[in-house]
This record gives structure tokens, sequence and C-alpha cells, in this order.
């Protein structure tokens, strides 16, 4: 066991810079033009980071949406739809006018994105120009939405947002698979503004130092927290305060890439954590899941079994959890520095 991680950690950081080299040789041919990047008639704006997983890119969009939503703007939200069936055909998905589609066909971020925000239209594709340009001829939206969309280099961008986890950072700054980077942290420079996601969870100063000492970042960076809005039940029939689980004994289910977040969320509340059942990001969940969850729930007795939005896009499909397990429902909070930031943005995009 010890000789194979000796030999695998050299061979991951060979792997790592071989890999490393042909993004930057990616990035490089976008840049001398030898890759088209395509300028559609619509305002775009991209929400995506440096590293993979779990940097809070949904609960961004969603409050994106809804502050398009407040000042009456037509928002569309375009999104990959990672881990989804039929990947290779686009897809449309507006939640009030078609509540029966298959979650699977568009991922879970993107069909939570359309629950949460039921009259705004979400296209999956891998390709953002088609979904583009599909969504400028059907909806006529006043600004595109790019989710997780940092490294989508096909597409113009009028606001690139980068998002840095503060508890993560950039891992140990290794492009995969020797860290967690999708490409070298200096590509920073593209972004017009950064975002550090769940300040509220952990002490960005770490990561504050590094963008200003180490990486000259000179554009402007924003904390943005992460909030409990309360918990409904899994069948959407009763709804809890979160003041109301305090000092109870909760059992935690999840397929996210952070799961420690989710477990430091809730202890901040004042809550017992009696057992953790973990399954890896985008999780498909099967019966022998679902009996899982329940034996762990007769074993343990917590007053609550608790998920996330994410998995419980997926969760939903098995009635036998619909009693059991409880929703937590988040949002994420700019500080305030950021308000005066977008407002300038929108002054410039959509009255001048």
């Amino acid at each position: 066991m010890i000789f194979s991680k000796i030999f695998l950690r050299p061979l991951l950081l060979v792997i790592s810079q071989v890999f490393k080299t042909f993004v930057l040789i990616r990035i490089q041919a976008y840049k001398r033009g030898w890759l088209k990047t395509e300028t559609v008639k619509t305002v775009v704006i991209s929400v995506g980071n440096l590293t993979v997983g779990g940097t809070g890119k949904t609960p961004v969009v969603d409050f994106l949406v809804k502050e398009f939503q407040r000042r009456k703007k037509r928002p569309v939200i375009l999104s990959r739809g990672y881990k989804r069936k039929d990947a290779s055909t686009p897809r449309r998905l507006r939640f009030c006018e078609d509540k029966t589609i298959d979650p699977a066909l568009f991922g879970d971020e993107p069909y939570l994105l359309a629950l949460r925000n039921p009259e705004v239209p979400v296209y999956v594709g891998s390709s953002r120009i088609i979904t583009a340009h599909s969504a400028e001829e059907k909806d006529h939206p006043d600004v595109l939405l790019l989710d997780d969309a940092y490294q989508h280099l096909a597409i113009h961008r009028d606001l690139n947002l980068l998002l840095i986890d503060a508890e993560q950072g950039f891992g140990n700054s290794h492009l995969l698979p020797f860290g967690v980077l999708r490409e070298p942290i200096n590509q920073w420079v593209r972004a017009d503004a950064i975002i550090l996601t769940k300040s509220n969870l952990a002490a960005s100063d770490s990561v504050l130092q590094m963008l200003k000492h180490e990486l000259k970042v000179s554009c402007p960076v924003f904390n943005f927290n992460y909030e409990v809005q309360g918990l409904t039940r899994l069948d959407g029939k009763y709804k809890l305060n979160i003041h109301e689980i305090k000092t109870k004994r909760l059992l935690l289910t999840s397929g996210i890439a952070q799961p420690k977040g989710f477990e430091k969320l809730l202890v901040q509340q004042g809550v017992e954590i009696s057992g953790k059942i973990e399954f890896p990001d985008h999780h498909d969940y099967r019966n022998e899941d679902v009996q899982k969850i329940l034996n762990q729930q007769k074993k343990l007795h917590p007053d609550y079994v608790l998920t996330t939005e994410k998995d419980a896009v997926k969760l939903r499909s098995f009635p036998e959890l619909h009693e059991h397990v409880w929703v937590l429902e988040m949002e994420t909070r700019p500080e305030n520095p950021w308000n005066e930031f977008f407002a300038e943005f929108l002054r410039v995009k959509f009255e001048t």
C-alpha cells in the first residue's frame, strides 16, 4: 500500500503537468484567434471556477436570477448539464410549463435551478453557443447566465465571475489529477470579479492574502455568505424554521463535492450530528442506497434525516423516503460592496 502511494504520487504529478500543457495551449489558441470566440446579441454573465466541484456556483446563479427578476429583466440559464442522460441532445426546461420532465435528462443543478425559478427557462447542452442561439430565438432574454462556464471560452461574456471556495481555496495549487485545479491559478486574469463563496463558514484571510500578495489580483474581490433558509420535508408538505431543529439529533445524507461544508453549516446552528452517509458527488441513487438511509435511521433514531437540495432532486423519485427525509434549503448573500459593483454593471449594460 505504501509502495503504491510512493509510485502513484509522481505519476499523478507527471499527468498533471501534461494536462497543464494542453490547458495552456488551448487558452493560447483562443487568445490568438486560432479558436473562435463568438459574441451573441444578449448580455452574457458567466459563473465558474478554477477548481473541480463544490464552490457554490448553483447558489450564485440562483441569486443572480432573482436579482434580474427583481429588476424586471428576463434571465435565461445555460448549463452543460453535467452527468445528465442523453447528453448529446440540447434541452430546454421551464418548470411552470412542464413539471413532469425527468430530472435525469437535465442534471442535478440545472433541474434544481429550474425548480427554484419556475418562470425562468433553463437550457442544457455541451455548446453554450448553440443553446444561446436557441434561447435568443425562443425566449428573447435580457441576459444569459452561464453556469460553470469559466473554461467555456467559445462564447464571449460581458461579466466573467470567478468563484473561489473560502474553505478549499486552490487546494495544493496543482492541476488534475494531482490537485483540484482545472487550469493554473494565474488564469484568474480572465475574471472581471472574484467571489469568495461560503465566507461565513471559513476564515478567508489566507485566500485573500494569496490573491492580493502572491497572485497580485487587480479585479474586485467580494465575499458571499452561505445561509440557511429553512427545511422542507421531501414530499413538500411540511416546513420547519432552522431554529426548530436546534439541539436536535440529525442523520445527514448527501452526494456532494464538499460534504464537510454541509455538516459545518448545521453544527453552527447548534444541532448534534448523530450519523453521516456520504455518497460521491452527483451520485445516481439506487434502491440499495435508499435502504441504507432507512436502515441507518432505524439504527440511530435521529430526530431528523437531512439532505441537500441537490440530492433531493433525485431522492424525490423514491416515495419510501418522502416522509422520512428533510431538505436543507440554502441561499447565498453578498456583502455590501457587491451591490455597488453590480449596480454599475447594470447601468453600463442596460441604461447606456
